[in-house]
């Protein structure tokens, strides 16, 4: 039983270190959009306002990025934890 839970103290640390961060980012950005929605929306980039480009379109490739680096690192954990198991 140690080593079950010393894999989900493990697991759960990666997940909050990647999750708590990412949803600082999110509602950082969301934030800025809200707090400096003039100056934001006055500049624009390949003629969409920043604001689109921050909340709607820079969100999501960043998103799948780490979302694939943490999948990624998520199935080495797992199979770092099975190979332990079945030394034992």
């Amino acid at each position: 039983m140690d080593q079950i839970e010393a894999i989900r103290k493990k697991q759960l640390k990666f997940a909050l270190g990647v999750g708590v961060p990412y949803f600082v980012f999110v509602i950082s950005i969301f934030l800025l959009v809200y707090l400096a929605s003039e100056t934001i929306s006055s500049i624009s980039f390949l003629n969409f306002p920043l604001h689109y480009w921050l909340v709607a379109i820079a969100i999501y490739p960043i998103t799948w990025v780490l979302f694939i680096w943490y999948v990624g690192k998520a199935n080495a954990m797992e199979d770092e934890i099975t190979a332990t198991m079945e030394g034992e």
